[in-house]
C-alpha cells in the first residue's frame, strides 16, 4: 500500500527561507503619506480630525457663550436695564467684554491646532540622534 518511489528529473536546491526571503523595507510615515498608501491616509485623516475637533470646540463655545447673549438680553429685562458707570450693561458686554473672550478663544484654538501639527510633524519627521 505504499506509493512507488518518484523519479526526480532535476536537482533540487534547498535554501534557508529566512535568508532567501526578500528583505522588507520599512517606509517612513512621510513616504506613506507621499505615496498615498492606506497608512498615509490614516495619518492624514487623524490630523484633519484633530483640527476639526478643535474648530468645533471653539465654534460651540462661541455659540453657547456669546451667541446666547441676545437670548439673555431678551429674556431678562433687569439685565437690559442695568447700568455700570452710567453705561447700559448690554453695551458694555457687547462693546467691551466680548473682544477679550474672542481673543482668548482664538488663542486657545491656535494652541490646539499648533500642538496637533507639531505632534504630526514629529511623527512624520522623527528627530534623528545624529542631528541633535
Amino acid at each position: 500500500m505504499t506509493e512507488p518511489p518518484r523519479e526526480y528529473t532535476g536537482r533540487v536546491r534547498v535554501t534557508n527561507p529566512l535568508t532567501s526571503a526578500p528583505s522588507r523595507v520599512r517606509r517612513s510615515v512621510g513616504q506613506e503619506i507621499d505615496e498615498s498608501t492606506g497608512i498615509g491616509e490614516v495619518y492624514m485623516r487623524s490630523l484633519i480630525r484633530s483640527q476639526l475637533r478643535a474648530a468645533l470646540t471653539v465654534a460651540s463655545t462661541l455659540v453657547l457663550s456669546i451667541g446666547a447673549l441676545p437670548l439673555v438680553f431678551w429674556a431678562f429685562d433687569s439685565v437690559t436695564e442695568a447700568t455700570l458707570f452710567g453705561i447700559p450693561l448690554p453695551w458694555l458686554v457687547l462693546g467691551v467684554f466680548v473682544y477679550p473672550c474672542l481673543f482668548a478663544l482664538g488663542w486657545l484654538y491656535l494652541r490646539q491646532v499648533e500642538r496637533a501639527e507639531r505632534d504630526f510633524t514629529e511623527l512624520v519627521e522623527p528627530e534623528r540622534p545624529d542631528e541633535q
